[in-house]
């Protein structure tokens, strides 16, 4: 599995004109995972603002084009679509933690 963040901006037309209310924005993203199921895509969180119209959606699955095709099924234009590598971070009381016991 591979790891994706794809981009909308309402200023390059890939976000809605109009400023969306939170219940709006997530039976979008409903829908988006809803056409993603038959892609074998994933849709595991999303990070919006609504009143600037831009949102970060962090989603997984086979290879880019699946993340594309899951877009194009409910014509959700995005702006670009980047692979990332999960990478998790110690937080940081933990980290103070190891610096003690090494």
């Amino acid at each position: 599995m591979k790891y994706f963040i794809d981009t909308h901006d309402k200023n390059k037309g890939s976000f809605p004109a109009r400023e969306l209310t939170e219940e709006q924005f997530f039976e979008q993203f409903a829908a988006l995972e809803e056409a993603a199921k038959d892609l074998g895509v994933f849709g595991h969180a999303a990070h919006v603002n609504l009143k600037e119209g831009k949102a970060f959606c962090f989603m997984s699955g086979p290879d880019e084009e699946s993340i594309r095709r899951a877009h194009a099924a409910i014509n959700l234009p995005y702006d670009s679509i980047t692979e990332v590598r999960r990478v998790m971070r110690i937080p940081q009381p933990a980290k103070a933690q190891m610096r003690k016991a090494g």
